[in-house]
């Protein structure tokens, strides 16, 4: 059994596995450190939400109820 949280990603709530939320929140402070003195920083993060909600949402699409690590690593290849 696996504990499952709520997160709201780019406007769209998703059930996410504890630990695809862990690496997800760790992905996504990275993201900030790296882009935090960008001009537009706030949007280029806004940008990634919103693809990674995209991501997470084709996965419900196709009927998975949870967002995995599995699915979380998959969308954070896809960034490199």
């Amino acid at each position: 059994m696996k504990k499952t949280l709520t997160v709201n990603l780019g406007g769209t709530v998703f059930h996410i596995d504890e630990d695809a939320y862990q690496l997800l929140d760790k992905y996504l402070a990275n993201l900030r450190i790296h882009f935090r003195k960008e001009e537009g920083s706030e949007e280029i993060m806004n940008d990634f939400e919103m693809r990674i909600s995209e991501l997470f949402n084709e996965r419900v699409r196709l009927g998975y109820e949870v967002i995995t690590i599995e699915t979380c690593r998959r969308s954070n290849q896809a960034y490199g």
